[in-house]
Formats: C-alpha cells, sequence, structure tokens
C-alpha cells in the first residue's frame, strides 16, 4: 500500500479524515461528528468521532433518551449484515474452489481450510482499506482504537481471533465482548487483540445508526441459540441411536473386529442398556484403555460377552 505524501495518520478511502486528507467520495459523518477547529491537530480530529456524542437536539430518535450516539455504536447492527454478506462471498468462493479440485466442502479437513478463506479474505479487504465488500455496502470501517488506519499486525490478529469470535454460533462470543467494552469502542475479542474497531463512515450505518436495544437483544438471541445448540448436541448423544449411527457402528465394527457378527453385538450391547451414542463411546473407550494398558482383566464383561455371543 502506498502511503507516500501522507502525513500523521494517513487515512484509508472512506475513513474518518481530517480536512485536506485522502477520503471516501461523498462519505457521511458518522453519528456524533463535527469538523475540527481551528488548532486541532489532523491526528486529534480522526480520533474525535470515536467518544463523542450527538446534542440531545440532535440526536436521532432510535436512541433511548439520554443515550450517547457514537460512531462505533451506529456501526453495530451493520456489522452483522456486512458479516452475512462476506460470509456467503467466503463460502461461494470455497465451494467453487473445491468444486473445481473435487473436494467435498463439508469435511472437518476442509472445513478448516475455508477458515484459512475466511482469514485471507479478510485481511485482504481490511488491510487494503479497512473495508471488505460487505462492510464497504453498509458504510463501515475498520480503524485503530485510536482512530488511524488499521495496520497490518491489527488487522491480522482481528482476521484471526474472528474465529474464536464466531463461538459457538452466531458471533455470540464477539457480542459479549461488544457490550463488555462499552459505546465508545464496541470491541469483539478480534478487535480487542487487534486495538482495533469499526465505525459508521457513511451510507446507511452513518444514516441510520442502530437502535439502542439492537445489541442486548442480538447478544441475548446469540446466547439462547448457543444454549439450544450445546443442548442439542448433549440430547443428540444421549438418545437412542438412529437408524444412520447404527449403521456406522456397525460398519466400523466390521472394519475393526473381524470374526464378530456386528449386527448381533450391537444387539447384544443395546439389550444391555448401551442404546446412546455416548454409552457406547464410553464402553469401546474403557475396553480399549484396558487393551493399551496390558489390563484385559479390565475389559467390560458387557462387551466380552456380546463378543462371545456373536462370534462369526
Amino acid at each position: 500500500m502506498d502511503h507516500a505524501g501522507d502525513v500523521a495518520h494517513p487515512a484509508h478511502p472512506g475513513s474518518l479524515a481530517a480536512p485536506g486528507s485522502v477520503a471516501q467520495a461523498g462519505s457521511v459523518a458518522p453519528p456524533g461528528w463535527s469538523a475540527p477547529t481551528a488548532g486541532v491537530t489532523a491526528a486529534t480530529a480522526v480520533a474525535v468521532p470515536l467518544a463523542v456524542t450527538l446534542p440531545a437536539a440532535d440526536r436521532p430518535a432510535y436512541l433511548a433518551p439520554g443515550a450517547g450516539a457514537t460512531a462505533a455504536d451506529a456501526a453495530i447492527r451493520w456489522r452483522l449484515r456486512a458479516a452475512t454478506i462476506d460470509n456467503f462471498i467466503v463460502w461461494a468462493g470455497f465451494v467453487a474452489f473445491c468444486l473445481v479440485i473435487g473436494w467435498n466442502p463439508l469435511t472437518l479437513p476442509h472445513l478448516l481450510v475455508e477458515g484459512l478463506f475466511s482469514i485471507a479474505y479478510h485481511f485482504w479487504f481490511e488491510f487494503r482499506t479497512g473495508q471488505t465488500p460487505g462492510k464497504r455496502r453498509y458504510g463501515i470501517q475498520v480503524l485503530d482504537a485510536d482512530g488511524g488506519p488499521a495496520g497490518a499486525k491489527a488487522v491480522a490478529l482481528r482476521s484471526v481471533l474472528r474465529i474464536i469470535d464466531q463461538l459457538p454460533v452466531w458471533y455470540v462470543s464477539g457480542l459479549v465482548s461488544m457490550v463488555r467494552t462499552g459505546p465508545h469502542r464496541r470491541q469483539r475479542i478480534g478487535d480487542v487483540a487487534g486495538h482495533t474497531t469499526v465505525v459508521a463512515v457513511g451510507g446507511r450505518a452513518a444514516s441510520r445508526g442502530t437502535p439502542g436495544w439492537y445489541l442486548p437483544v442480538a447478544t441475548l438471541a446469540a446466547v439462547l441459540m448457543s444454549a439450544l445448540a450445546a443442548w442439542g448436541v448433549v440430547y443428540a448423544r444421549s438418545a437412542p441411536l438412529s437408524s444412520t449411527q447404527q449403521a456406522e457402528f456397525i460398519t466400523s465394527c466390521q472394519m475393526n473386529s473381524p470374526g464378530v457378527d456386528c449386527v448381533c453385538l450391537l444387539r447384544q450391547l443395546q439389550a444391555e442398556g448401551y442404546v446412546s451414542l455416548t454409552s457406547l463411546e464410553s464402553l469401546i473407550a474403557s475396553a480399549e484403555a484396558a487393551v493399551t494398558d496390558g489390563r484385559p482383566a479390565a475389559i467390560p464383561a458387557p462387551l466380552l460377552n456380546a463378543v462371545r455371543v456373536c462370534r462369526a
């Protein structure tokens, strides 16, 4: 990136720039921003929008009385919408890549590659301009938390830690962090590590902002979705085996236990009360540990009895 001719804090296209610096054409100042007065440095002018609030008379109706409107607050709902667009672009590009080289995009090793695609995508765009295609669409931009352009290390950190922010589902970790860091920063975990923030610089983000209720409601919804997902995983593992799980157990048994009638083995174990995936995995793990440690007497009796009955 060519910074020739820039001063103090060179601005990315679309950043909150002082008069005379390079700025996005047609950009709109975010809520709470006002032109710097004489004697204010460019660095100070850039940092102002991250901390000021609108006067009460100018505060938009969608904010609760007495609430402050900061550039970071204004960007919140547009960050989530931008993430939807960017994640779709990454996923579509990855699926196309998999089709070309013959990969199954849903296998775990290939999903890890998709994660690398996402990191590279966000780093490339945010380091160059502070804006991915999704962020550009809604008028938000990544900046250093002090108001200047984010450097390579900062963007790399927030790009890598995006994976953590998404966990367990729907950016719940990132949303909780944004609540914790307050209205002047609204930093997800990656922003805290990289000392960055995302602010409104134009378009819908600057003109419409974000309702005051949006972040707490989105965070609560994400937490509830995470709890529901966790409950679903626990329930699926403790529920009786589905026909698919039974077929997978039999296939695995046939590959690892020649000379055993695996259909018979499964029925014998189910008759002994081992009807869920969790209980079967625990039984097999105990048997494998006993064999590995050279303690054949410690192999669970239900498994030994089932194997004796079901020898082909």
